[in-house]
């Protein structure tokens, strides 16, 4: 058992199935980001507990117990999973709000789209194909077979702690990979709760760790031979420092990086209907969501009409409490954080973009403490400023016109990222055909970002392989021939 305090005060790390006290280590302040109140306290994983729980998730997979599981009693132990958090949904929703800032409104989602990760990919056993199944070539006849890679390092960040866990440990379970979890130390609760989820499933001691860290942890945990696959959602920086240190033992990477998708907007799109969903879509979760359609392209034959629909549904979105359910848009997760995104728009600003609403903190009494920014919209931008080319990561969205279609989707590609663009219009067979010209791992028609449920990754920049679906699975199973002999 677990033993904690609260929800927001934990003793104990979680650590190759069993719960690890310790007196001797450092403890994390968790602040509200809010309030920059502290509202909880954590226990930091040191080195010694990253080669504990990757000893034991190397031991597990040597032992063969796990991977020796038939997926359909796999798969009931991920819908075990799934029911245990749905029941605490309550209580995921109550910590995205307090050490995220995410809305009330939106904290419903997180639970439930963790929840059905666990239970999508159980229901993908009956279509994974593990052989050995028989192939005969020209050349000759084979044996092919998937097989577990071994303990995978999933390093989660911070804005998504529990669906990107979510998304990591249910296709290397189902694979048959123990999971040693790296947990972001800006949002470290929510991890709690989903391993007391994952302890009640019953897995083989060595399954499942969870280790609150900054990067110097990670660093460390992925730097160790015994890990074999290393899944990771992050910055492009931090993702090709990955790569590097993945090189020295030829560890196989799953990497979701940075983007800095487009929303296009064709003709027929109406800017009443559209803008608020577009302002309200483009600000979710304060912008800091890797798939954010940061960049909006509308044809210049509405210019007008669009910029001053757009700045409308921006200055209506509401900023303030979490807990309000009818707040918009809530604070920035960090000090560090709101600091990176004053610099982004002072930047622009400087570059000659102008600011149509927004660009400042909030005023007010209400808004004296926490990380606050309004929901900002610029326009007069051009592809080369910084604005258009890095990720803000903030409620930070710019507006500009295109000429033609051709031009428009130029400009959708005119970017090194390539994660998650989107096509707005009342024409989706138009929109399909246009998807595919897109240069990003997903297209939404008028939707942000991709199915969670379904292969999602990018292009370019921003990543490499697949998480979601049943190519999710496979980026966590090696592909072995077993070569016949010659016929006589």
């Amino acid at each position: 058992m677990n033993p904690t305090n609260s929800l927001t005060f934990r003793d104990a790390l979680y650590i190759a199935g069993e719960w690890s006290v310790s007196t001797d280590r450092e403890w994390l302040e968790v602040e509200n980001p809010a309030t920059q109140e502290s509202i909880g306290r954590v226990p930091l994983a040191r080195e010694d507990d990253v080669e504990r729980a990757v000893a034991a998730a190397v031991e597990l997979h040597k032992a063969g117990h796990w991977r020796a599981t038939e997926l359909s009693e796999r798969a009931k132990t991920l819908n075990t999973i799934a029911d245990a958090i749905e029941r605490r949904a309550s209580d995921f929703e109550a910590i995205y709000t307090l050490d995220q800032g995410g809305v009330s409104s939106f904290a419903g989602f997180t639970a439930a789209t963790a929840a059905a990760i666990f239970r999508d990919t159980a229901l993908l056993a009956e279509q994974l194909d593990l052989g050995p199944t028989r192939r005969d070539t020209l050349t000759g006849s084979v044996y092919v077979s998937r097989e577990a890679v071994g303990p995978v390092a999933a390093i989660v960040p911070w804005n998504a702690p529990l669906v990107l866990a979510a998304v990591k440990i249910a296709p290397a379970l189902m694979a048959g990979c123990p999971v040693v979890v790296k947990v972001s130390p800006e949002t470290p609760l929510v991890s709690f709760i989903l391993a007391e989820a994952i302890a009640e499933a019953g897995l083989p001691a060595g399954s499942v760790s969870f280790l609150p860290g900054g990067r110097e942890l990670g660093q460390f945990l992925i730097s160790l031979p015994g890990i074999k696959n290393i899944s990771f959602t992050g910055s492009t920086g931090a993702g090709q420092k990955v790569m590097a240190t993945a090189i020295e033992h030829m560890t196989r990477v799953t990497l979701e990086l940075g983007g800095k998708s487009a929303a296009l907007v064709l003709e027929d799109a109406d800017p009443a209907e559209f803008a608020p969903m577009l302002a309200y879509g483009c600000t979710m979760q304060a912008g800091q969501v890797c798939t954010t359609q940061s960049r909006i392209l509308v044809p210049e034959s509405k210019r007008e009409e669009w910029m001053a629909a757009l700045t409308t549904a921006f200055r209506n979105l509401v900023v303030g409490d979490p807990t309000d359910p009818s707040t918009g848009v809530g604070p920035l997760v960090s000090r560090a954080q709101r600091d990176r995104v004053e610099e982004f728009v002072t930047t622009a600003k400087n570059d000659g973009a102008t600011v149509l609403t927004g660009g400042k903190r909030p005023s007010g009494t209400r808004f004296e403490r926490g990380y606050w920014y309004e929901p900002t919209l610029l326009t007069g931008t051009t592809p080369d400023m910084q604005i258009n080319r890095e990720e803000v990561f903030g409620p930070v969205i710019t507006v500009e016109a295109y000429d033609d279609l051709e031009a428009g989707i130029a400009a959708v590609n005119d970017t090194e990222f390539g994660l998650s663009n989107g096509i707005f219009t009342l024409d989706t067979d138009k929109a399909l055909a246009l998807a595919p010209r897109l240069e990003s791992g997903a297209v939404a028609i008028n939707s942000f970002g991709p199915n969670i449920t379904a292969p999602f990754g990018g292009y370019k920049m921003s990543g490499v392989g697949r998480e979601g679906g049943i190519e999710g699975i496979h980026e966590f199973l090696e592909t072995k021939q077993v070569n016949l002999p010659p016929a006589k």
